[in-house]
């Protein structure tokens, strides 16, 4: 009979020893998620700021040229207006890449200070 309490109390210990071990990896893995979290969220926080700097340099960039005189040469076209619009929106988004006038970075640093939303990541 005391052997088989010892047995039974060297199984115990063997399953909460498995049990410490499951939590420590859970605890582990809940960590890793977190920092991934955080990670996740600065870099939607980066991307977003680059948006919007790339938006605003598009409108400016249309503002601007509509103080350019018209150009005799293509005329006034449905054409000439998409293309001009389209590389407004592309020279935009590499200025903003590229760090543009500095607006994506301020925008980052201020959002950047504020917690992730309770809700997760979107």
């Amino acid at each position: 009979m005391a052997d088989f309490i010892g047995n039974t109390q060297i199984g115990l210990r063997a399953e909460m020893a498995r049990m410490d071990n499951t939590l420590r990896q859970a605890e582990i893995q809940a960590q890793k998620t977190e920092k991934t979290s955080k990670e996740a969220y600065l870099s939607q926080i980066k991307t977003v700021s680059q948006e919007f700097e790339s938006i605003f340099l598009g409108y400016m960039l249309q503002q601007m040229n509509k103080t350019v005189p018209e150009d005799p040469l293509f005329g006034n076209s449905t054409a000439k207006d998409i293309f001009t619009d389209m590389h407004h929106s592309n020279m935009a988004k590499e200025m903003a890449k590229a760090g543009g006038i500095g607006l994506a970075s301020i925008i980052y640093n201020q959002l950047a200070k504020m917690p992730p939303p309770s809700d997760g990541i979107k």
